[in-house]
């Protein structure tokens, strides 16, 4: 990535984090303060159980630059003791020409025995592809354009009060065009350059203790997951395997120290775009600090701590480290490679009853700056 002066940064973003907060509070999105216990939040019903947010904001990433979302989020409490419910509308186009349209959501049925979750997505995207491997750079950049149709269902059953099992699909059909002639991509020596669709399914077990969904300052949270991807079903045939741990640890009256370990493991047949990667675009948000893709292998295995505090106000902040090992096999130590990054950022305390912050993050990898304005944390 190239390098620009840190100055600039700071400048350009603090001026989008100001802007989203003006166009926010024109819109009419109720605020709470910041940091305090959501129980005592102010709703936006009369029922204390539901809360509407509608928010067109600016965000930044070294992938996207410069980009507009407009996001819609509706969660939702059967009781005061139950778990939200959430369903999510997502909008976007950046300074790239990408466009993404997305909508996801979760809820839990028949007496919170049963936990449904799942998504549809569309995108046109253009990006950048660096090929496979741990020692790309920029001078191995292919420009190319992905457009796809993906979708997600997970069913679980809950088996004790934090633990809940069952099975999950994915779908996913694209196109990949405007590749480099006689690129990597062009020529089709990348499983996943000629396009095609993959369906898979597999087990998926979630163990969730924490005490708040989108600001947990206490508990922890487990996901496993594995997807078979057959042939009779997919263009390609392949399987992931993926390990997501996270504990949320009380600092002081405000702040909680954030801990989490992900593994991501693929086998086969694997087209480019479901390898492991580092980069805080997509599912994992692994590796803030390097571009999304910029390196790409089998098997990924990353740590991350933040610790999250109030500032003053609704404003809170925090500061960050990451380190990412990626490769093409954890388990024999081939081709592996060390990642480090860290970083500080800026958070604002937006919503009802529930917490929802914008961030504002800026981290520091080998030989690469990022700059990410988003909402929600990054984990």
């Amino acid at each position: 990535m190239k390098k620009k002066p840190l100055r600039r940064f700071l400048y350009a973003f603090q001026s989008l984090f100001w802007i989203s907060l003006l166009i926010a509070t024109i819109c009419g999105v109720r605020m709470t303060p910041a940091y305090a216990d959501s129980r005592d939040a102010v709703v936006t019903e009369e029922d204390g159980q539901k809360n509407l947010l509608v928010i067109p904001f600016p965000i930044y990433t070294p992938e996207t630059r410069a980009a507009m979302t407009l996001t819609g989020m509706y969660h939702f409490r059967d009781s005061d003791a139950g778990r939200p419910a959430m369903l999510m509308a997502f909008l976007a186009y950046s300074q790239q020409n990408q466009f993404r349209l997305a909508a996801n959501g979760r809820s839990w049925l028949a007496d919170e025995r049963l936990h449904v979750s799942g998504g549809v997505g569309f995108s046109d995207w253009p990006d950048k592809f660096y090929g496979i491997g741990v020692d790309n750079t920029e001078d191995d950049e292919e420009k190319y354009t992905l457009r796809d149709l993906s979708l997600r269902f997970a069913l679980q059953h809950r088996i004790t009060q934090h633990w809940k099992a069952g099975g999950g699909l994915h779908f996913r059909r694209w196109d990949i065009s405007d590749t480099v002639a006689g690129g990597l991509l062009e020529t089709g020596a990348i499983p996943g350059a000629e396009g095609g669709y993959v369906f898979g399914i597999g087990p998926v077990a979630t163990c969730d203790s924490r005490d708040d969904v989108f600001f947990p300052r206490g508990g922890g949270y487990v996901r496993l997951s594995a997807k078979f991807f057959p042939d009779v079903l997919s263009d390609y045939r392949f399987r992931r395997f993926r390990a997501d741990f996270r504990q949320y640890l009380p600092v002081g009256d405000y702040g909680v120290m954030a801990l989490r370990q992900y593994t991501s493991l693929v086998r086969g047949d694997t087209p480019f775009m479901y390898l492991s990667k580092i980069g805080d675009m997509g599912e994992s948000s692994i590796g803030r600090g390097y571009y999304s893709g910029l390196f790409r292998g089998r098997d990924l295995g990353a740590v991350q701590a933040e610790y999250r505090t109030r500032i003053w106000g609704r404003v809170g902040g925090a500061l960050f480290a990451e380190a990412a090992v990626i490769g093409h096999d954890l388990f024999r130590g081939d081709d592996l490679s060390v990642k480090p990054s860290g970083g500080a950022g800026l958070r604002y305390r937006i919503g009802g009853r529930e917490t929802v912050n914008l961030r504002l993050d800026v981290a520091v990898g080998k030989d690469s700056t990022g700059v990410y304005f988003n909402i929600l944390e990054s984990f």
